[in-house]
């Protein structure tokens, strides 16, 4: 399965953010449960500028990597200590131009970043959490911002956040199915039912304890026995008293998408 992402419109997201003038930083916002996966090596490429990655929803990860590189941060929106993290890390970043500037006579110079990410990553989401005051709007499905927007962080850091971008092509099945379960990709792009079947293997093979707690289901069972269980588990009945398929597996498929922790890089 080849996804087209249309490279037109990639290419328009690009002349976007080349426009914005005296950007000083690249923030990459990626998915903590398949990190690499979500990443785009492609930015360093495209923008000579600084850049750190920051990894959100950290708390739906069930072991974080420790070899983090020196431009990556891991961590959840949820935990308020990641908001001083971050800006002890751009401080660490700019450290050495401040002192530059400083000499100069300039006490409170401002730096400018740019927030870009795969859709639905967390990119708003992360510049309310460093801002002040909420200024963006936030959805939990891609495509919700439109346009470039500025955001103040604090007075040394503006932040502009951008439209969901990706730049590659994806073109393999497996690749596609995480990005589905992790929500970049919106779910009427790729067969939710495959999306689940594949899901329901990389649970079996990598996290039976998920699928036994949380569904009591058995190890033995089919992609088919499973669902018929969830179904009359959690009594997704039609009126001839068959189990609703597409109800459970779009049950499924939000639920893994919010509320169990993997990694899709293991």
């Amino acid at each position: 399965m080849a996804i087209n992402w249309f490279p037109g419109h990639m290419a328009k997201s690009l002349r976007d953010i080349r426009s914005i003038q005296n950007i000083d930083i690249i923030i990459e916002v990626v998915d903590a449960r398949c990190i690499n996966l979500s990443s785009n090596q492609e930015l360093s490429e495209t923008f000579h500028k600084p850049k750190l990655t920051i990894a959100l929803k950290s708390d739906l990860v069930d072991i974080v990597t420790t070899n983090h590189k020196n431009d990556l941060l891991i961590g959840s929106i949820k935990k308020r200590k990641f908001k001083d993290k971050i800006i002890e890390k751009l401080d660490v970043i700019f450290a050495k131009k401040k002192q530059e500037l400083k000499l100069k006579g300039l006490v409170n110079p401002q730096f400018y970043g740019v927030v870009v990410g795969l859709p639905n990553v967390g990119k708003s989401s992360l510049i309310n959490f460093l801002a002040t005051k909420t200024k963006l709007i936030v959805a939990n499905k891609p495509g919700v911002t439109r346009n470039k927007q500025l955001v103040k962080i604090n007075n040394n850091y503006f932040l502009y956040d951008t439209p969901g971008i990706l730049f590659k092509k994806i073109s393999n099945d497996i690749d596609g199915y995480k990005l589905a379960l992790v929500g970049v990709i919106r779910r009427e792009v790729l067969p939710l039912a495959e999306v689940v079947e594949w899901g329901y293997t990389f649970l079996k093979n990598n996290y039976s304890n998920i699928l036994h707690n949380k569904y009591k289901a058995i190890s033995s069972d089919s992609f088919s026995d499973f669902i018929q269980h969830v179904g009359h588990k959690f009594n997704f009945v039609k009126n001839n008293s068959q189990i609703d398929i597409d109800r459970t597996i779009s049950f499924l498929y939000d639920d893994w998408k919010n509320n169990i922790k993997v990694n899709y890089e293991k």
